[in-house]
This record gives structure tokens, C-alpha cells and sequence, in this order.
């Protein structure tokens, strides 16, 4: 805390005046006034740390000046006097956000701990402000260098983000949308169509991919959309995520890979102390191309957080494990697209491509302080690790790979096998259990294995 804050005191009382300047004027700048008017004359002149402010004044009351205060927007904070203690009060004052209350008489060392308290805590806001702008700016600028519609709407469907790919399609400036809702912006058929899959995401909290034919400034273009929910990091639904591709031009899939690779590999510094949504929303983006990848992450993590409370993880884990399991292959953004999608067995050279993701998908996520982060980055390196030591990428065996690492090792074998893909159709149910029953204790983590097939039906009711 800066010894050199300065200090606006407003009081009609000489005597709290003279006790403020006695015990801060060696330490901070202080300046007075005895009445609103004065006050608010040299508020406006800006630069003041705090405001010390008494509420009973003669004409304007203080707490109508902290009410203007707040509503400009006015970085100062504001410690109330009042000679009296009233419930209503304070919890006005409160609501307002003031940074501290001290009844008359106080003394000195009330005032000092007071003062210092709340100049601390207006240090540690104007931190946390810098923080989130300096974050939003970069997920901004993240998205704003793919060259496809990205959007972000919260549980009302206003856009709290949107990029310029976004914007240029709707023929607005770029931050034009943000706050707005589709009724203000689109016709009303193709808002009722968007409004229908927004809820079915909101609803199923799941991951929807359509195609729709929407009216923009007159002209009807079509689109395929995948759109899912994203949560906070108490893993708390907190809204909705879109990506956008136009069918009118299929060719324009590779060049999304291609685009949105290197717009990766450039976000990579600014995405390592993101939120789980940031991750979330481009590496679906990547996956858009394939319209099973979201169906089986979200198949996959419920499997995986089942397993987890049958095994006795306790609930903030089992909740992390459910949000950050569907980030475990969020590598394979680096991975080419003859590679991901190839019908037939890999050479030796495209399985070496192919096993690189877990190190990408590590590198993407390590670093961060978020707990989440934290496990999707254990996860992405680990969950091709085999038991006794023979998977990849480092080789670990046993209790050396991470738990939740071995329990969704087992989820994505499993739903993997019952699903169909580019180089084989689902197994049965049976086959599937065949293989996970002969990977027991090689493969897989024996318990983990025998929690899934003691649990068999409730795995597949999962699926569902």
C-alpha cells in the first residue's frame, strides 16, 4: 500500500476533521471538505485513493454522494461515518460496496486500521480488474484470429464475447453485439431457431450440433453449428459457447484446421492461465469437423465421474474430474487431419504424429493456477499411460500415473469401443467388456477396470 494515497475527508464536524488529519497526515495527502457541494468539486478533479465520508451533513446526505459515486463508476473507495448505528443504513451502504464503516467517537487507531484496511482492499480490486480485462483481452484477441464464428452467450443469452468472424457476418462493428440478445439482432424465424437449440444445450447440458438456414441482412445462409455449455471453475453451468461453419463451402474445413492451428500454437502462453471455457471453446472449435468428438467427451466424462465416486474420490474431485475429463484430447489440435480421420491402420510415422497429442495437450494446459487446469493437464498427458508401464508418452506404471489419469483411461476405452469409428463400427457390448476384462491389470488399473464391469449397466444407462 502506497504510504503517498490520497485522502479526500468530508465531514461538517471540525473535530473529526482535525482527528483525521492528527493520524493520517503524516502517512497519506489528505485534503477536506465540510459539505457535499465542496466534496463533490474535488472529487471531480480526480485522483483521490479514498473518501472518508460522513453521512449525517447538513443539505445533501454523504450516502447520496456514495450513490453518485458508484454510479459513475468512480475508482475511490469510500469509508461511511455515522454518528449513529442503523441496520438500514448499513446494509445500504453495504450494497453500495464501500470499503469500510466507523461509528462516532472512534479513535485514532480505529481510524488508522480502518483506512489502511480499505486502501488495501481497493489495491487488491484494482488488481482483479486488471487481471479480468488483461484476460479478456487476450481470449479476444484469441478469438479473433479464427476465421469462424465464435460467440459466447451467459444463462439469459446475452453475448458476453463474440469475435470479428462473428460480427462480419452480421454486418456490425466489432463489440456491437456484446450485451444484446438475438431478438435484437436477427429476424424473428431465425431467433426462435436459435432460441430452440440454445435451450436444448441449457437443458441437456450437452453438446448440439445442427444445421440452420438463418436470415442476415436479408439474404438466407446456412450453417452448422455446434454450440455447448461451458461452466465456471466450481464447474457450475455458467452459459453457452458457439461455433459456426458455412456448408456453402466444404473446403473451407481444412483451412479451419490450418487457421486454427496456428492461431493455437500462438494463444498457447495466453491460454495457460485461462478459465476451462477458453479451452473448452476452441478446442471444440478444432473438433468441428467431427460431429462424434462432442458427443463422446461429454459420454466419456460422465462414465469417468461415475467411476470416480464408486471409487471413493471425494466431491471436488469427482467435480473437477467431470469438467476437465472432456479436455483430455484437446492435443489433437495439433494432429493433421489425414491422420485423425484415416479409415486404416497408421504407419509407424502417423502413429507417432498421433501419440504426440498428449504432450500438446499438456502443454496447453500445464501452468495454470486453476485446480481444473491443473487435473486436465495430468489427464491429457496420462490417460494413454498403461499399467504396467507400456503406454505412452512417458512410460509410467502403477500408482505413477495419476488416479484420475487411470479412471479415464477406462471411460474413453470403453465408450470408445462402443462407438463407431472412421476405421472400424462399434463393438457389442459384449466385445467390449472382452476387452476391457483381457487389458485388466496391463492396460488397465485393475480396480478401475472392476469398477466399470461390476457397474456395467449403469455405465451404458450413462451413455444414453
Amino acid at each position: 500500500m502506497s504510504a503517498g494515497a490520497r485522502i479526500l475527508a468530508i465531514d461538517d464536524s471540525a473535530e473529526t476533521l482535525r482527528v483525521v488529519e492528527r493520524t493520517l497526515a503524516q502517512r497519506f495527502e489528505c485534503e477536506f471538505a465540510r459539505d457535499v457541494p465542496s466534496a463533490r468539486e474535488k472529487l471531480a478533479s480526480g485522483g483521490f485513493d479514498l473518501a472518508l465520508c460522513d453521512i449525517q451533513m447538513p443539505g445533501e446526505s454523504g450516502l447520496d454522494l456514495v450513490e453518485e459515486m458508484t454510479a459513475t463508476g468512480s475508482q475511490t473507495g469510500v469509508v461511511l461515518i455515522t454518528g449513529m448505528e442503523d441496520p438500514e443504513v448499513v446494509g445500504r451502504a453495504l450494497q453500495l460496496g464501500v470499503h469500510g464503516y466507523l461509528v462516532k467517537p472512534f479513535w485514532p487507531g480505529q481510524l488508522s486500521i480502518t483506512v489502511q484496511t480499505a486502501l488495501r482492499r481497493r489495491e487488491l480490486e484494482a488488481a482483479e480488474r486488471t487481471r479480468r480485462q488483461t484476460l479478456e483481452e487476450q481470449i479476444q484477441a484469441a478469438m479473433d484470429r479464427a476465421p469462424v464464428p465464435i460467440y459466447v452467450k451467459d444463462l439469459q443469452r446475452r453475448y458476453l464475447l463474440a469475435n470479428k468472424a462473428t460480427h462480419e457476418i452480421l454486418g456490425l462493428a466489432p463489440g456491437e453485439m456484446i450485451g444484446k440478445t438475438d431478438a435484437e439482432l436477427l429476424p424473428s424465424d431465425s431467433e426462435q431457431k436459435i432460441e430452440e437449440a440454445d435451450l436444448r444445450v441449457l437443458r441437456d447440458n450437452e453438446a448440439f450440433e445442427r444445421e440452420e438456414t438463418l436470415t442476415i441482412e436479408g439474404r438466407e445462409r446456412v450453417f452448422v453449428t455446434v454450440k455447448f455449455p461451458y461452466f465456471d471453475e466450481a464447474g457450475k453451468l455458467a452459459g453457452i459457447t458457439g461455433v459456426s461453419a458455412e456448408t456453402t463451402a466444404k473446403r473451407q474445413a481444412e483451412q479451419l484446421q490450418r487457421d486454427l492451428t496456428a492461431a493455437q500454437e500462438r494463444a498457447i502462453e495466453e491460454l495457460r492461465s485461462s478459465r476451462q471455457e477458453t479451452v473448452e471453446r476452441l478446442a471444440r472449435a478444432i473438433d468441428l469437423h467431427d460431429a462424434e468428438t462432442g458427443r463422446h467427451v461429454n459420454r466419456m466424462a460422465r462414465i469417468a465421474s461415475y467411476l470416480a465416486s464408486q471409487l471413493g474420490l471425494d466431491d471436488e474431485q469427482i467435480l473437477l474430474l467431470r469438467a476437465a475429463a472432456p479436455m483430455h484430447d484437446v492435443g489433437k489440435i495439433a494432429t493433421p487431419d489425414e491422420v485423425l480421420r484415416k479409415p486404416g491402420p497408421l504407419t509407424p510415422e502417423e502413429r507417432v504424429e498421433m501419440e504426440r497429442h498428449t504432450e500438446v495437450g499438456h502443454k496447453i494446459l500445464a501452468g495454470s493456477e486453476s485446480e481444473l487446469l491443473q487435473m486436465a493437464a495430468r489427464i491429457a498427458l496420462t490417460h494413454h499411460e498403461w499399467f504396467d508401464g507400456s503406454g505412452y508418452p512417458r512410460g509410467l506404471a502403477g500408482e505413477e500415473i495419476p488416479i484420475e489419469g487411470r479412471i479415464v483411461a477406462v471411460a474413453d476405452v470403453f465408450d470408445a469401443l462402443l462407438s463407431d469409428r472412421s476405421y472400424r463400427p462399434a463393438l457389442s457390448t459384449e466385445e467390449a467388456v472382452a476387452v476391457i476384462r483381457k487389458g485388466r491389470g496391463t492396460h488397465f488399473d485393475p480396480e478401475v477396470a472392476d469398477c466399470l464391469l461390476e457397474h456395467l449397466d449403469e455405465a451404458l444407462a450413462l451413455r444414453e
